[in-house]
């Protein structure tokens, strides 16, 4: 009886029968390859999350009282309510909750927006905090929050201080910023356009670094808790030379045709509430993910649809 209370109070994120399930996709040779890739995924479970979110609100203090404002009341800070293409709402409402802020200190970008339109200056001494779970390759803030909105733009440079928070950040990501911060916009395109090739940015390329050259990019600072990297990479010495090479093999086996998404930045962090777009794409029918390209608006709009055995997205309801 008490076991059965248990384990409907503490019913785990991923059932035990869709991981049997996804693992009996794979044949004997595959599926011990299959096996070790699970066992590089770091779960972030709503409990977990929720002691992740403490942690990180102690850090995000940490760098508002250096910078002189109000680290204990937050007289002179908004939060971010949401964030464009993001979920940012399940991440704020977690952030609030866990350390207990005011709901008033919570602001809707379009709210932001309205407001730097009417007087901008009202917003000169204050800090602004951007509240995200994982940035990938950072195109979304970058290309589609920044570079394609001035709206946006104008809200970032209303504030005296920008902090983007966020519990993980990729590698990918952090260069990207850095360049930025050095006033290499060029180069950061021209990233971007290696990462999706099959994105056309001709028409856009000049705009868009016009967009990116009107922000002070050190006027952004990030705030996380860890950095994720390939995990195939060298920095991952939890897996040897063979064993990477093993994974690879399989990942790259079960890629389906024609896929244009991010998992090529091979991360190992997922979400209670859905994955990351930088989760291999062999486990999204495990972790709930479908991705989504439509930060790009000239004829990429859409979502991966549903193809192959093992690449199935709804993996519990399939027959």
């Amino acid at each position: 009886m008490i076991l059965k209370l248990f384990e409907r109070f503490n019913e785990p994120v991923i059932p035990m029968a869709s991981i049997e399930k996804w693992l009996g996709k794979f044949d004997e040779t595959d599926r011990d390859v299959a096996f070790k890739l699970l066992e590089q995924i770091e779960v972030h479970t709503q409990p977990r999350l929720i002691r992740e979110t403490k942690q990180l609100h102690e850090r995000v203090k940490k760098r508002l009282k250096v910078k002189g404002f109000d680290a204990m009341n937050f007289s002179d800070v908004d939060f971010s309510r949401e964030f464009t293409c993001k979920s940012g709402d399940v991440v704020s409402y977690l952030y609030r909750k866990s350390n207990l802020i005011p709901s008033a200190g919570f602001r809707t970008f379009d709210w932001l927006c309205c407001q730097t339109q009417i007087d901008p200056a009202q917003f000169g001494s204050r800090a602004l905090i951007i509240l995200d779970d994982y940035i990938g390759t950072g195109s979304q803030f970058i290309f589609q929050f920044i570079g394609r909105s001035i709206d946006d733009i104008r809200v970032m440079n209303s504030f005296r201080k920008v902090f983007l928070v966020c519990y993980i950040v990729h590698e990918s990501a952090l260069e990207k910023f850095w360049m930025l911060a050095e006033g290499k916009v060029e180069d950061v395109i021209k990233i971007e356009q290696e990462q999706f090739p099959e994105v056309d940015f001709t028409d856009e390329k000049d705009e868009l670094e016009r967009a990116l050259r009107l922000l002070d990019w050190r006027n952004i600072e990030l705030v996380y808790l860890d950095v994720d990297y390939p995990m195939l990479s060298d920095v991952n010495c939890s897996l040897g030379p063979e064993d990477k090479k093993d994974l690879a093999r399989v990942i790259e086996k079960f890629r389906h045709e024609g896929y244009s998404g991010t998992d090529f930045l091979q991360g190992h962090h997922t979400f209670f509430y859905g994955a990351p777009n930088s989760l291999p794409e062999i486990l999204w029918p495990l972790f709930r993910r479908v991705e989504d390209m439509s930060v790009y608006t000239k004829g990429t709009e859409k979502l991966v649809e549903e193809t192959g055995e093992i690449t199935r997205y709804d993996l519990d309801t399939e027959e």
